[in-house]
């Protein structure tokens, strides 16, 4: 009896079983590999540092060595993925403070304040360790840490356009670079903050950073644009008062001469 022909690998069926083996492969996958970041971000938030073992991690998480390296490369690697989750959440939160507004300075606004509020009480959750490893990512792991900023990135750059677009800020400048200045700047405090190191007169509170960052991009609120500016005006600058045209003095005219009869001089005798 001749062998049955074996199915076609396009068959539905068996297209099927293939998605479903998959699909319960993936989704194993990620919970292991979220218990894996869940047991990493718990043992930053306890130690404050970077310091725990992968063995540490195996032992937080209840998993074996062989799971680990079966998810993750090594710690580099778990930790770029932990970084790429925690600033995920750092701007979906950003964007819930911003979509409170709808004119694109008070949006502007809310992102430069938040960010740096928020950036302030993140040495609870592990901020101060990833500041320091900021650092050492962007020697050996310039892409992934590209791509881990790029969400938050992303929300300021579709806030710098919208103020463009609605004439609220500077125009010399491309909203790309803007976007780019801003993101310094507030990654530049933050980090300062984190690392305890004041190097201003006074704490730099979020208003103080939101002025600086105001004044550098030219914000102007609603009732100080015109629909004709270019956007280069401080939120401090307003346009001059046009002088009054001045009253034309008007002569005054004594009646009492206009009145009195003319005299005609007399002849010479």
């Amino acid at each position: 009896m001749p062998n049955d022909p074996e199915p076609s690998t396009d068959s539905p069926w068996q297209q099927r079983a293939v998605d479903r083996s998959l699909g319960t492969a993936r989704a194993r996958a990620v919970s292991r590999s979220g218990q894996i970041l869940a047991a990493a971000r718990d043992l930053t938030e306890e130690t404050g540092g970077l310091d725990f073992t992968v063995q540490d991690i195996v032992d937080r998480s209840g998993l074996s060595l062989r799971s680990f390296y079966k998810h993750f490369g090594g710690k580099d690697e778990l930790l770029v993925a932990l970084l790429e989750e925690l600033l995920r959440g750092f701007a979906q939160d950003l964007r819930r403070d911003v979509e409170r507004y709808d004119d694109p300075v008070e949006r502007l606004r809310a992102y430069v304040t938040n960010f740096h509020q928020r950036s302030r009480i993140s040495s609870s959750h592990g901020g101060r360790a990833f500041s320091n490893y900021h650092t050492r990512m962007l020697a050996v792991r310039r892409e992934e840490f590209a791509a881990a900023l790029e969400p938050q990135v992303q929300l300021l750059q579709e806030i710098v356009d919208e103020a463009a677009a609605a004439g609220a800020i500077r125009t010399d400048l491309s909203t790309k670079d803007i976007t780019g200045l801003l993101t310094v700047t507030l990654m530049s405090a933050a980090q300062m903050t984190l690392l305890d190191m004041q190097l201003t007169d006074h704490p730099l509170e979020p208003d103080r950073l939101w002025g600086w960052c105001a004044a550098a991009v030219g914000a102007k609120l609603p009732a100080d644009r015109s629909s004709t500016g270019s956007g280069n005006a401080s939120p401090a600058a307003k346009p001059k008062a046009k002088p009054k045209p001045r009253r034309k003095a008007v002569a005054k005219v004594d009646t009492k001469a206009t009145s009195a009869p003319t005299r005609r001089p007399h002849a010479a005798g």
